[in-house]
C-alpha cells in the first residue's frame, strides 16, 4: 500500500469559542466549537466544529493544551454532481483539513474539493496548507480551490 502523504503546518495559537446546542444550527446534544488559528497575530477562522456534549471536555482539554498544527491530506473525492441517479461519477481531487493538537488528538475538520478534475490531490493538499499559513480563511479557500 502506498503512504498517503499528509501536509502538517508549523505550530500556532488556535482561539475557539462554544456556541451552545440549539443556537446557530447546533443541533441538541451537541456544541459547536468556532475556531480560528492565530497566523502572524491575525485570527484566521477554520470552521465551527460540532462535538457531542459528552465528549466536550476531553476535546478542550486537547484543543487548550497548547499550540496546535493543521494537517492536510490529499485524496480523489468520487461525485455524481448534481444529479445523484447519473451514471458516470466524476473524480476530482479533495484536501481533507484536521488539527493535531499538542497531546497528539486530531480533530477532523473539512473536506475541500477542488473543481479541476485533472488536479492532482497532493497538489491541492500542498495549496491550501500554503494557503493556511498566509493565513488564508477555510470559507475563502472554496472559491479559490
Amino acid at each position: 500500500m502506498t503512504p498517503i502523504p499528509a501536509f502538517v503546518t508549523p505550530e500556532y495559537p488556535l482561539l475557539h469559542t462554544l456556541v451552545p446546542g440549539d443556537q446557530a444550527g447546533v443541533p441538541p446534544g451537541h456544541t459547536g466549537i468556532a475556531l480560528a488559528l492565530l497566523v502572524r497575530g491575525i485570527p484566521s477562522f477554520l470552521c465551527t466544529h460540532l462535538v457531542p456534549d459528552l465528549e466536550l471536555d476531553e476535546v478542550l482539554d486537547s484543543l487548550e493544551g497548547g499550540d496546535v498544527r493543521v494537517a492536510v491530506v490529499g485524496l480523489p473525492s468520487q461525485d455524481t454532481g448534481e444529479d445523484p441517479l447519473a451514471m458516470e461519477e466524476a473524480v476530482h481531487p479533495a484536501a481533507f483539513v484536521s488539527l493535531v493538537c499538542a497531546d497528539g488528538r486530531r480533530v477532523s475538520l473539512i473536506r475541500i474539493v477542488g473543481r479541476d478534475p485533472q488536479r492532482e490531490p497532493e497538489t491541492l493538499a500542498r495549496f491550501i496548507i500554503r494557503q493556511i499559513a498566509r493565513g488564508v480563511q477555510i470559507p475563502d479557500l472554496a472559491g479559490i480551490a
